[in-house]
């Protein structure tokens, strides 16, 4: 039950010329997975596939189209029509050098605002002066300097001394304390000019004519100006967009599935008559593939299932088939690396120990309400299917058994439900802040059973490929049990003497075995099982740490009800407890965070590491998942991964009229997938014999 679905390998051989529509076919079934050809299985006189004849048009325009859908705003694709040949279609929109035209001009405009942004800030800094600074008069030299304010009738001072001519100041914007001075000076006075204000910060003039009044006038004038012409670029760009982005989005989907389709062809072998392909499908979907195929193709593609005989799964992808509600811990075990089609799915394993390792350490029921109630939130707003989505999902199932052992534990947000009901309804089952060593001895126990199973599985694993292997994985059970009861005995004294001394005899005969079947060094392992299994009282650590902090926040910031009596009180008391709320929301969010790794921890690392090999390639048949271009009577293509066929419960749905119609047996898929095969049959039933070798090289439509 454990092990993924087994996929049925199968051959097709047909004509060359039926290649392209034969993969067409296959893609909008939705079932198969086509192998890349191995030049060693035997197939002689074949060699390795090339792309479809229509490749590097395809791709050409796949690009042209993406880039110019890039450049075009976004606006909203109505219907799904297919229209005529989108090579076609595609080549018959040029509206890329305008498009470039108008990002260059927008640009360039652009660029022009920001420099008119700066001067207008230079502007604005020299206001104060009223003065048009390029039409003093040239046979003195000025100089603008930003001066402290305190130095600054010593340095004037200084200035008239040396016989300065010319003396400008304003409050400078910039910094309150300190004062813009326009200098004139004779020229030959500018060295001394230099030395006297060296320590003060040289102040640029803006490069406009006029006074500064004038020239912010004109500097407003330009940026509206450069504004609208901003405007009315994007204003085409919009009116682009909205006549050229649809289309635009409509021929990246047909030719993107043209250019994965191409790809697929290129590992399909091929001598001048014919094509050989092979691939994987789910057995219930083997018999309804090959009427199909046979039905659309009048009998010239042969197909036939292999045996495991013939390849001995080499190749074969992995289906998983778990419950949909374990789909957050099939992305996590997805997410580290698919299992192998031959090892066990570790899926429904973890979809009970993380959310138990959870609950262990959360432990709260307040918590678990709050947590369940922040996930469900999140998972609203996360994408589906993305990182974020499966962890809130993972984050609600772990509020369950979160809920249950705050019960057990009697937490409620730190406090007991005697302290907030006023009297005892149970005692609970462990307290955690009393009865700490007993909660480490519970953890410690549940990690040698946690780690037992996975040496269970590893030898499950292993079975069949080296029995040595599965008895050295078996051996680990003995040296646990032996260990814990000698250890229990010599080192803790918590066990008789006759305990300590059978289970000495039983670390010994565990050691046995494992040094026959891994070798002596097998023996170094034995430390790292002990520190495994210490491993699992960090569930105890964390958990601890989150009962500590909420005591800390309800002794610290619960808020007291003897302060409503004035309205002072009234306002503490309502900003205490938007603070008490907020901290039991951030600890909330800290455990479901850290109970979430060191969760996941014990099961990837202690867990994993004694069975779980992973390396395995998802099953992924070739789909034809459509958004803007489906024909009217289509429905979007269903997940590959959801385990389901697309054929399910069809063969007793035929009737007689149509059996009689067709002509021919369809076994097989019932609904939309199976009317649009059979138009596909009735087309090409009533098409005149044609040279396959110019058949379309793609479904464009």
């Amino acid at each position: 039950m454990l092990k993924p679905s087994l996929l049925t390998k199968v051959r097709m051989i047909g004509l060359a010329g039926m290649q392209a529509r034969a993969l067409s076919l296959w893609r909008k079934l939705g079932v198969i997975q086509i192998q890349a050809f191995n030049e060693g299985s035997g197939a002689a006189g074949l060699r390795e596939g090339e792309p479809l004849d229509d490749y590097s048009q395809v791709s050409e325009q796949l690009v042209r189209i993406r880039a110019i859908k890039g450049a075009l705003i976004p606006v909203p694709v109505e219907g799904q029509a297919r229209e005529g040949d989108a090579l076609a279609r595609a080549g018959a929109i040029r509206i890329e050098d305008e498009l470039l035209s108008i990002r260059d001009e927008i640009a360039r405009r652009t660029s022009g605002l920001d420099g008119l942004k700066t001067t207008l800030n230079q502007i604005d800094r020299v206001a104060g002066l009223d003065v048009d600074y390029h039409a003093l008069a040239r046979e003195m030299a000025y100089h603008l300097f930003s001066i402290d304010s305190k130095k600054l009738q010593a340095v004037r001072r200084a200035s008239r001394t040396g016989g300065w001519a010319a003396w400008l100041s304003a409050p400078d914007p910039k910094d309150e304390n300190r004062t813009l001075a326009l200098v004139g000076v004779p020229m030959e006075k500018e060295e001394e000019l230099g030395k006297l204000f060296k320590e003060f910060e040289a102040v640029p003039w803006p490069d406009v004519a006029g006074t500064p009044k004038q020239a912010r006038l004109h500097v407003m004038h330009e940026s509206t100006r450069l504004g609208e012409e901003i405007r009315g670029f994007e204003r085409r760009r919009l009116e682009l967009s909205q006549e050229y982005y649809p289309r635009c989005a409509r021929l990246e989907e047909e030719l993107a599935l043209a250019a994965a389709l191409t790809h697929v062809a290129s590992g399909i072998a091929r001598s001048e008559q014919c094509f050989w392909a092979e691939g994987w499908v789910r057995p219930e979907d083997c018999e309804a593939l090959r009427a199909k195929t046979v039905a659309a193709f009048d009998g010239q593609i042969y197909m036939r299932e292999l045996g495991e005989e013939e390849h001995g799964g080499k190749g074969r992808p992995t289906l998983l088939k778990n419950p949909e509600v374990a789909d957050p811990l099939q992305y996590v075990v997805n997410f580290l690396s698919v299992p192998r089609w031959n090892e066990i799915d570790p899926t429904m394993i973890v979809f009970v120990t993380i959310p138990l390792f959870y609950g262990m350490i959360v432990g709260d029921a307040g918590y678990a309400l709050i947590s369940f109630l922040l996930a469900w939130a999140i998972s609203r707003k996360a994408a589906k299917g993305g990182m974020l989505y499966n962890f809130a999902r993972l984050w609600m199932i772990g509020a369950i058994p979160s809920l249950l052992f705050g019960i057990a534990f009697d937490e409620y947000f730190g406090y007991t439900h005697a302290q907030l009901l006023g009297y005892e309804l149970y005692k609970p089952m462990l307290e955690r802040v009393s009865q700490m060593p007993a909660l480490i001895l519970i953890t410690m126990a549940v990690g040698w059973v946690h780690l037992a199973l996975g040496f269970i599985l590893g030898a499950a694993n292993e079975w069949e490929h080296s029995r040595k292997h599965a008895y050295a994985k078996l051996a680990w059970l003995p040296i646990m049990v032996g260990g814990t009861m000698a250890v229990g005995y010599y080192l803790l004294r918590a066990f008789p003497a006759d305990i300590g001394t059978i289970g000495a005899v039983i670390l010994a005969l565990g050691v046995g075995v494992l040094v026959w079947a891994e070798g002596p060094l097998g023996v170094v392992e034995v430390p790292g099982v002990a520190s495994n299994v210490m491993s699992y009282t960090r569930i105890a650590a964390i958990g601890m740490a989150g009962v500590i902090l909420a005591g800390i926040i309800n002794r610290m910031l619960a808020p007291d009800p003897k302060m409503l009596g004035t309205p002072a009180g009234i306002l503490m008391f309502v900003l205490m407890g938007l603070a008490y709320v907020g901290a039991h929301v951030v600890n909330t969010i800290i455990a479901m965070v850290e109970s979430t790794i060191h969760g996941a921890r014990l099961n990837v690392v202690e867990f994993f590491g004694k069975f779980y090999r992973g390396g395995g390639k998802a099953f992924e048949p070739l789909m034809e998942e459509r958004k803007y271009t489906l024909a009217p009577d289509e429905e979007p293509a269903r997940e590959a991964q959801s385990g389901g066929s697309p054929f399910a419960d069809s063969a007793a749905a035929q009737t007689e009229k149509d059996m009689e119609t067709k002509n021919q047996a369809e076994i097989g898929s019932r609904g939309q997938m199976d009317m649009e095969s059979r138009k596909e049959t009735e087309a090409e039933s009533g098409k005149e014999p044609h040279d396959e070798d110019n058949a379309p090289a793609h479904d464009m439509g």
